[in-house]
């Protein structure tokens, strides 16, 4: 029996910092599919750096190199070369949505996702890793918070980066993510029944961590 962990949740919740910890106590390694939509949407703003809007004619082809995740460094690479821009540039945040949205760019990364995960067992966060990815997860969590909250978190994040954003543009950029990711036909973001629900609006996950910990152990012990 497997025992993977599926983190889902809107961009900003704290998954990664969730699935990091969560991921050091049960001794699994961590996956953050985000980084791989992140690759993608880098490569595409490299090779067409004028563009504003993703135009998948040009964004398709960019994938038949195939792609890897180094799943002990988190390095994302395509036919061995890896990715020269920051996946945290503002170029990415504003495409990585709707690059995301674009059914071959699901399959793409999902491929490397099921490839990973069918290996060993790992806590893995992402936007549908529970509903498509890995919809036989030992344990499903999804993670909110509000919307402020999280712009807030990603406005400190760019400032540690060296990149200034005001609020305002960060908490529009957000909610459009919101949308979009909820929205799209392809393995929308959303929240099942099967889903332990967990709001991460307070700073300080430790509280979050420990109650995904505690039933995650709680299933084991009752696991056959």
């Amino acid at each position: 029996m497997k025992y993977d962990v599926a983190l889902d949740g809107p961009s900003g919740s704290g998954k990664t910092s969730i699935g990091r910890a969560v991921a050091g106590e049960l001794g699994l390694p961590f996956v953050d599919s985000g980084l791989l939509y992140r690759a993608v949407t880098a490569l595409y703003v490299e090779a067409f750096p004028s563009d504003l809007v993703c135009d998948i004619a040009r964004l398709v082809p960019l994938l038949e190199g195939g792609m890897q995740y180094d799943i002990v460094t988190g390095v994302v690479s395509y036919c061995g070369g890896e990715i020269r821009m920051g996946l945290h540039d503002p170029g990415v945040d504003r495409l990585v949505s709707p690059v995301s949205a674009v059914p071959e760019v699901r399959r793409t990364v999902n491929r490397e996702l099921v490839r990973i995960a069918g290996a060993q067992d790992v806590v893995m966060a992402g936007r549908d890793i529970g509903t498509t990815v890995l919809p036989q997860a030992f344990l499903k969590v999804f993670i909110t918070a509000d919307p402020v909250v999280r712009a807030g978190r990603r406005v400190a994040q760019l400032a540690a980066d060296g990149v200034g954003a005001s609020i305002e543009d960060v908490l529009a950029n957000i909610r459009l993510r919101d949308t979009i990711d909820s929205s799209r036909q392809d393995s929308p973001l959303r929240c099942t029944e099967e889903y332990l629900l967990v709001d991460n609006s307070v700073d300080g996950s430790r509280a979050v961590v420990d109650t995904i910990l505690a039933e995650y152990r709680r299933r084991r012990s009752h696991a056959v």
